[in-house]
């Protein structure tokens, strides 16, 4: 059987092949994902997950990551399958194991990114009767605590037919609308001995494209005098990514992209706008204000983040253009006139195919890029988060991987980092999760580690999932850690001080992460210049050693208001 890749929309049913008779039902879980294409497997063990931990002993061609929390393994996951090209696995023991793990899989969901999660169960006898870390129906119930943050969940209750569950979950993991699926796995039937019943789940995952709509869509975007592509991260298929600057170059659009597709459209390329949204740029701004007679929104869920609290200035004069593969997103919050249900890929090969001229536009894309451009090259103490990123991005090539986790530093490093690279760029913002952009860097570094992988991150973040680092040297997965230390909640902060006009506590005592670092095998160092973080050893950045820069960071330093804020203020008032 072929392996599969996130890009994939289906699964192709065979007869299991090369299994033998009466193996053990979490062999065969096993051997099903590999046959798959899941290489990975990111958990924590426990007892209830045992038979498949020891299953994993006799896999042949798969990774086993320990991690030291539940949630970090689902942000793991997250960030191997942004870039991995893979489907990675999620294992976790019953009960707390699995809450552990749901804010991840609710960043998942919220973000579409494809993962199956495997969590541990108590025997089915022993349902109902109180038993450690029981999650059954009769007690936490966990299939209904986590059927809202996953495409698909079920109970693996008929050993015979686990291999058919598992191709089911797979597909529907990797159909439409991606996302994550979990299965429930009783410790007496992932031990059990059967003769796997070969079978056939597929997921349908055809689109009868409207034609006619594509055409004339085709037909206003050739005939539109100001139009922009507004790119979301629902575009990172290679194809689309593909599309997306052939239709740029040859009508010569302008292009911006949301926080969390920020890459997709290289920005360095002239007609790029850079982001738009929360972090965004002026450029992007400024071409909005001056507005707009055609939108093509391509792969956006068009919520807050992306639209900068929903700015009117998206909606265009004469024709909205909408692309999205769930045809849930068409019009939710805009006037649509043309939605385009179906993947941006196709979609976009269609309606490229369809344009019949090449514009001899020339947008006036004039102005300054980045707000505060000065704070790039002041090198004045304590040292401002657009300094510091400037100063790191010098010392890495272009193909680096860079994650950044939520807080004051996502706006900077929205703004201020240039990313040219479809997948140089994550952040998890559906979600939101504190610790996401520091997991996702270990998963994106464990797929790609022929890449140099940067997580920026804030001291309060690091605290709450700093620990993956004894992960990362455990692996050798050697990420470089720049920990914007500026011993506060600045973002929580400063957002309050505009609303309210005052603030509780939201510093905290300094913690040198450096000397953590040091303390689990990783390196580290505490920075308080940019001259030293450009003096920091070649040798240091290219390493299978992790690396934590303790980044001291000027704590007066706040990102100007964004719309999240006035939003906020309406219901304070």
């Amino acid at each position: 059987m072929t392996a599969l890749t996130i890009h994939q929309r289906t699964v192709l049913q065979e007869p299991l092949t090369g299994l033998q008779p009466e193996m053990r039902v979490a062999d065969v879980i096993v051997q099903t994902l590999k046959e798959l294409g899941v290489d990975t497997f990111y958990g924590v063990p426990g007892g209830a997950i045992c038979q498949v931990y020891d299953a994993l002993l006799d896999a042949q061609g798969v990774r086993v990551v320990n991690t030291r929390h539940e949630t970090g393994a689902a942000f793991m996951a997250m960030g191997h399958a942004k870039v991995g090209g893979s489907l990675p696995a999620l294992l976790m023991t019953s009960g707390p194991g699995i809450t552990n793990a749901l804010t991840g899989l609710a960043a998942a969901h919220a973000d579409g990114v494809p993962l199956i999660a495997i969590g541990g169960e108590v025997p089915k006898k022993n349902f109902g009767r109180g038993a450690l870390q029981e999650g059954s129906r009769y007690h936490l119930d966990i299939l209904g605590m986590v059927r809202s943050v996953t495409k698909f969940s079920a109970e693996i209750s008929n050993p015979r037919a686990a291999a058919t569950v598992v191709r089911k979950a797979v597909a529907t993991a990797l159909a439409g609308r991606q996302g994550p699926v979990f299965l429930s796995l009783p410790l007496d039937v992932s031990s059990e001995r059967v003769l796997p019943m070969s079978g056939s789940s597929r997921v349908s995952t055809h689109f009868d494209l409207d034609l006619d709509s594509i055409e004339r869509a085709a037909w206003a975007l050739q005939r539109a005098e100001r139009p922009l592509l507004l790119v979301g991260s629902g575009a990172r298929h290679p194809e689309a990514v593909r599309w997306i600057g052939t239709l740029a170059a040859t009508l010569r659009i302008p292009v911006a992209t949301t926080p969390r597709a920020k890459g997709l459209f290289p920005e360095s390329d002239p007609l790029s706008l850079g982001v738009f949204g929360f972090g965004g740029h002026p450029t992007a701004s400024r071409y909005l204000e001056q507005g707009i007679d055609t939108l093509m929104a391509v792969g956006c869920g068009l919520g807050e983040t992306g639209t900068n609290s929903w700015s009117p200035l998206l909606q265009p004069s004469k024709t909205f253009i909408q692309v999205d593969i769930d045809a849930g997103q068409i019009g939710k919050n805009y006037q649509v006139d043309f939605g385009l249900v179906g993947p941006s890929h196709t979609v976009l090969r269609e309606l490229v195919s369809r344009v019949s001229r090449r514009s001899t536009r020339a947008p006036e894309l004039s102005g300054p890029r980045y707000l505060d451009a000065q704070n790039l090259v002041d090198d004045a103490l304590p040292l401002k988060p657009a300094r510091a990123i400037a100063a790191l991005q010098t010392r890495f090539p272009s193909g680096t991987i860079y994650t950044s986790d939520i807080g004051e530093h996502t706006l900077f490093a929205l703004h201020y980092l240039k990313v040219d690279e479809p997948d140089g760029f994550l952040v998890s913002t559906g979600l939101g999760s504190m610790g996401s952009g520091i997991g996702a860097a270990v998963g994106a570094k464990l797929a790609r580690p022929e890449r140099p992988v940067v997580s920026i991150c804030g001291d309060w973040g690091f605290q709450m999932m700093g620990m993956e680092l004894a992960t990362c040297v455990q692996n050798k997965a050697g990420v470089v850690f720049a920990v914007f230390n500026d011993a506060r909640m600045r973002m929580v902060e400063s957002g309050m001080s505009k609303i309210f006009g005052r603030v509780g506590e939201m510093d905290s005592p300094r913690v040198d992460f450096a000397a953590l670092a040091r303390s689990v095998g990783a390196r580290g160092l505490n920075i308080r210049t940019a001259a030293e973080l450009e003096a920091i050893p070649e040798k240091w950045l290219n390493s299978d050693t992790p690396l934590v820069l303790d980044i001291e960071i000027d704590p007066a330093s706040a990102f100007p208001a964004h719309g999240r804020i006035a939003q906020i203020k309406n219901f304070a008032a």
